[in-house]
């Protein structure tokens, strides 16, 4: 099936006034998928405050901080709701910045009709108008109703996975020759609604920042409105990530304005026109790039598929890869066991040792899938578990080909809505994230 964007799946609400985003009713959302028009419409239910699981394995969830949270909320606000920072303003032969000549100022968005067109698609079920038909400004509204949240809470999982899988390389390379330049290829499968991409960003400024001695550490200046370290003094990453998202729509607009952005210093603090330092520097443009393939991978070639994951044009090889399957793998499944089985068995013939594949995915209910006929040959209905389904094929079907090193069948990423402020419409609000979350490493 073709592979898709991130979905909500929470619950859907209208957001108070106020600087603060209220807290969300634990109602249902209609799922933001752009997967496939066969897609069920599911509706969570109210349901009692669940007990998270406890962590098998190693620790692989972390937090980013709460200012440059705030800094990724904003990249997405400026992104997506005017005009593309890089042609809103231009230099004139002086330095000075001046308004662009070349493409008409965009009319504001529309946010309250937008989303409410896209929920009205989705419940329709109508994937292909919501999605793979769809026109920048649904694609924008989308990324700032949903990407957002689903960013905040990618980004803690996201920083916990690479950060064990830089351990796990620096042990492995002790003693021996490293690599000059250690770089993560992240071949984010269904990732073209930019959650994933924004997530990145934040984890590579984190772990950046972690990496500097304390003394520079304490010498930095945090994200919040005060006086900020110039972006022209900061230093590149010494650790990069190539990130390449894949996805059926075409959401590559979405993407360029997100990338653009990241490396922006036209980013504005909230409720105020003082612009602050980008979320990625100009120097570490080297170290962290973005790219963006509109691809169904459930019909793509073997040469095309193994261009996705190990970019064998590259001139400089990886030294590891990470491919994030996040909101997308059950509607996989649901549109074609047989297809998506396939490609995660080629997945396995073409990934390297080491490689890390991370699924995360909606909880309970919603992975199940209604499989099979009966003996008079009518459909019978048969419920199989996601987990199963990827167990099964990972770990008996490719046996000894890959080895479960994390699972956790539910956990909650909860916002910090006193403090996170985005206000991007009428209907546009941050939510909560409940997840279940499995890592394998390739044999």
């Amino acid at each position: 099936m073709p592979a898709k964007g991130k979905g909500p799946r929470q619950g859907n609400r209208r957001r108070s006034p106020g600087p603060a985003v209220k807290a969300a009713k634990p109602k249902q959302a209609p799922p933001a998928s752009k997967q496939h028009a066969n897609r069920k419409v599911e509706v969570q239910k109210p349901e009692p405050e669940p007990v998270e699981d406890e962590d098998s394995g190693p620790k692989l969830v972390s937090t980013i901080p709460r200012s440059l949270q705030q800094l990724l909320l904003d990249v997405f606000k400026t992104a997506l709701l005017g005009e593309p920072v890089a042609e809103s303003q231009s230099a004139n032969p002086d330095g000075e910045s001046q308004p662009a000549e070349t493409k008409d100022k965009e009319e504001p968005l529309d946010i309250k009709s937008l989303i409410q067109t896209i929920k009205g698609m989705l419940y329709q079920r109508d994937f292909d108008s919501a999605f793979t038909e769809a026109n920048e400004d649904l694609l924008r509204a989308y990324a700032l109703r949903w990407s957002s949240s689903r960013s905040l809470g990618y980004a803690g999982i996201l920083k916990g996975v690479l950060s064990w899988m830089r351990e796990e390389e620096e042990q492995n390379t002790r003693g021996r020759t490293r690599s000059n330049n250690p770089s993560t290829r992240v071949v984010s499968i269904g990732g073209g609604a930019g959650a994933e991409i924004v997530a990145l960003a934040a984890v590579q400024r984190d772990l950046d920042t972690e990496a500097q001695p304390l003394e520079q550490r304490i010498a930095e200046v945090s994200l919040e409105e005060k006086e900020e370290k110039k972006p022209e003094e900061e230093t590149a990453s010494t650790r990069g990530l190539s990130v390449m998202a894949v996805d059926i729509g075409n959401w590559s607009s979405v993407v360029d304005r997100l990338s653009q952005t990241i490396f922006s210093s036209n980013v504005p603090f909230p409720s105020t026109t003082k612009h602050r330092p980008p979320l990625l520097s100009e120097a570490a443009s080297e170290s962290f790039s973005v790219d963006f393939r509109r691809a169904d991978v459930l019909n793509i070639s073997d040469e095309e598929l193994g261009n996705l994951l190990v970019d064998a044009s590259s001139s400089s090889p990886f030294t590891s890869v990470l491919v994030p399957i996040m909101f997308t793998l059950n509607e996989l499944f649901s549109t074609s066991m047989p297809k998506t089985t396939a490609f995660i068995l080629r997945m396995t013939e073409i990934l390297p040792v080491g490689a890390v594949l991370l699924v995360v995915d909606s909880p309970g209910s919603y992975s199940t899938l209604k499989l099979g006929k009966g003996p008079d040959g009518e459909p019978q209905e048969r419920n199989y578990p996601m987990k199963f389904l990827l167990d099964h094929t990972l770990l008996s079907v490719a046996k000894g080909k890959w080895e479960r090193v994390y699972t956790e069948e539910s956990r909650w990423w909860r916002r910090d809505a006193a403090r996170l402020r985005y206000e991007v419409g009428e209907g546009a609000g941050l939510e909560d994230m409940r997840f279940q979350m499995h890592v394998y490493r390739r044999l």
